[in-house]
């Protein structure tokens, strides 16, 4: 019998290994974010391109100041993904929770968060690199590739969850 989203059990479920060694390359990369746009701030012209078009080519500008909102999102999502992943039974799932499989689903959902938040930290630290690379010279800015691979990491990551999900529902 299914159990309602309302009447879930509230389990404690405790971390797993594989989800602590995720957030804490998660906090890596994070602060690593704000110490690389740290370093690079001195050296770093006055404008910087802050657009790219579907090419990857540059096609807007703008203080060296915004480079910060990149970081700063970053962190602000990262810390709500991270309390959010404490409340599982609130989630939405693929398949009904029930009392016998709701231990399996909530584990797998939260690791399923530490792997996304991983994965946005991941971006959007190449989101701030990519502005400080090409203001340094080191490029003309993304390419097209890069949205591939993004699409395909997040995409794939969605399904090793839906299949791992049905199967052990």
């Amino acid at each position: 019998m299914s159990v309602t989203p309302t009447h879930r059990p509230k389990l404690d479920i405790p971390v797993s290994p594989s989800e602590r060694a995720l957030r804490l390359a998660g906090w890596l990369l994070l602060i690593g974010t704000f110490v690389y746009v740290g370093i690079s701030w001195v050296d770093l012209p006055s404008r910087v391109p802050m657009h790219f078009n579907g090419r990857g080519e540059i096609d807007g500008w703008g203080s060296k100041w915004t480079l910060w909102i990149v970081p700063v999102i970053s962190a602000i999502l990262f810390i709500g993904l991270n309390q959010l992943s404490r409340i599982p039974h609130k989630f939405n799932y693929p398949v009904a929770i029930t009392a016998d499989n709701a231990a399996f689903q909530y584990a797998l959902s939260r690791r399923l968060l530490a792997w996304v938040n991983l994965e946005m930290v991941a971006i959007f630290a190449f989101v701030a690199w990519v502005p400080v690379h090409a203001a340094e010279g080191g490029g003309d800015g993304i390419g097209p590739w890069s949205v591939l691979v993004i699409l395909a990491v997040i995409i794939g990551t969605l399904a090793i969850y839906m299949v791992r999900a049905f199967k052990g529902r």
